[in-house]
């Protein structure tokens, strides 16, 4: 295959839309709009209907002053100069109403008119003041017409007051804009670190952390990706240390094998039953490494297969007694199994916990000397689940190994890690053979771990030190 056809990754594709800072100062900016827009005609209704209540007390307030003038003018008689004096208040009412004024006699003729006749289509105020002497007869009625206040739009108040109301909207708008785009890019910048930490993260960058903002959110959100940004971490370096052993393990034998048997080709060696024996047993340390790798692709895919059961745990137990007692007798290492209570069960797939087991045991009989004893121990317990009691079987594997280092501990359950070598149970062993069998490739726990899970089931380590380590695997009573 040439380089030209070498498929490569598609190229993740450039994000599109609106910055989330722009988008929440545009909401933030819509919103304020909205309320300035509401409480602005909320504002100039109250307002302008104040201003109608005002403008026309003040008209009632003239015409009856004017009213009460013609009225003393008709009781101090003197006919010319009462007239021309009663022209000059009725032309000065009309012009300050800005409408017009009549005075209609008691046979309901008009008797005079001043003013400006007023549009039909404009809408007015009426205000009617009888004119009487000092009997009280009544001589004429005054009758005032002016246009209402709602429609005098164009009163000097009210413009005023509607330019100022404006002018504080839109400087309000724009304020409250640029205070939005600030708290909207300072509230979205943990998020952009974040994304460009997963950018690194993705270069290849496991280092890459996110620092989150002020706000307990995107503090949480900073630490969940700051976490499995560490797992990540660990768990490549797990895989490269796991590369590497694996490699070590299988190409030792590989290379002792290949050897034997060339020896033999060649006529170096005879092929006797005890070369033929060795390269026998070369074989089986590289089969065993690819046995496990099997055994973990299995072990995954235990949630599909998993077909849970009530199960008599002392069966399970001798059952996995017996298929060890061979690697037990190989090791020196006695297996104990304590008696249990009578009908003691469990919940759970029968395959799946018999394997599990089977790795547990195999892991403590590797980690415990030669001569000394594996105990394990299987009793009823009630437990917490969400809050709620509920029975549960408990087994312990207990062995008298040299304990697990505290900077092993936490990865113990973690696939392909495996600690120091120096922590062998048995280090004369060669690589080749019994070192590459005891070790195994670091998956046993983790396989033990992912068949207990489809069945509600659980392991851990509930006690470690130099006079061993108890492993502790507990399931749902049946």
């Amino acid at each position: 295959m040439t380089a030209a056809n070498v498929p490569t990754a598609p190229s993740p594709a450039a994000p599109k839309g609106l910055p989330l800072a722009l988008r929440l100062a545009l909401v933030l900016s819509a919103a304020v709009l909205i309320v300035l827009l509401l409480a602005g005609a909320v504002v100039n209704r109250v307002v302008t209907q104040s201003f109608e209540e005002v403008v026309t007390e003040q008209q009632a307030q003239q015409v009856e002053a004017a009213a009460e003038a013609l009225t003393d003018l008709v009781r101090v008689g003197g006919e010319p100069r009462s007239v021309a004096e009663g022209a000059r208040i009725l032309n000065r009412l009309a012009r300050s109403l800005d409408g017009s004024v009549e005075l209609i006699g008691p046979d309901g003729r008009p008797l005079a008119s001043f003013g400006r006749p007023i549009s039909p289509d404009v809408a007015i105020d009426e205000i009617r003041v009888p004119i009487t002497t000092a009997t009280g007869v009544e001589v004429a009625t005054l009758v005032a017409q002016a246009p209402t206040s709602s429609g005098t739009t164009d009163r000097p108040f009210l413009q005023l007051f509607n330019a100022s109301l404006v002018v504080a909207g839109l400087v309000s708008v724009a304020a409250i804009a640029g205070v939005s785009v600030w708290m909207a890019r300072r509230q979205t910048k943990p998020l952009q670190d974040v994304a460009a930490a997963a950018t690194r993260l993705g270069s290849g960058d496991l280092s890459a952390r996110a620092t989150g903002g002020g706000d307990l959110e995107s503090q949480e959100l900073a630490g969940a990706f700051n976490s499995m940004a560490g797992r990540l971490e660990s768990s490549e370096m797990l895989r490269r240390r796991a590369a590497t052993d694996m490699a070590h393990d299988l190409a030792t034998p590989a290379t002792v094998l290949q050897g034997q048997l060339q020896a033999m080709i060649d006529g170096v060696v005879p092929r006797s039953k005890a070369n033929l024996e060795a390269a026998a047993a070369s074989a089986a340390a590289m089969g065993s490494v690819i046995v496990q790798m099997g055994e973990l692709a299995s072990a995954e895919a235990a949630p599909l297969q998993a077909r849970p059961e009530r199960i008599d745990v002392a069966a399970v137990l001798a059952e996995a007694a017996s298929a060890l007692d061979g690697l037990y007798r190989e090791r020196g290492v006695t297996l104990k199994i304590e008696p249990t209570a009578p009908g003691l069960a469990a919940h759970a797939d029968p395959a799946h916990l018999g394997r599990a087991l089977r790795n547990v045991m195999t892991n403590a009989a590797q980690h415990t000397p030669t001569g000394q004893t594996v105990r394990v121990t299987a009793t009823s317990a009630t437990a917490t689940t969400d809050g709620a009691p509920s029975n549960r079987v408990q087994i312990r594997v207990t062995d008298e190994g040299p304990g697990i280092p505290a900077e092993d501990l936490p990865h113990i359950f973690e696939r392909f890690y495996r600690s120091d070598p120096a922590r062998s149970a048995h280090p004369s062993s060669s690589e080749g053979s019994a070192d590459s069998a005891g070790r195994g490739a670091g998956i046993g726990l983790t396989i033990a771990r992912e068949l207990l899970a489809p069945s509600s089931g659980a392991i851990s380590v509930e006690r470690t030190g130099p006079d061993g380590t108890v492993l502790l695997i507990e399931l749902p009573s049946a």
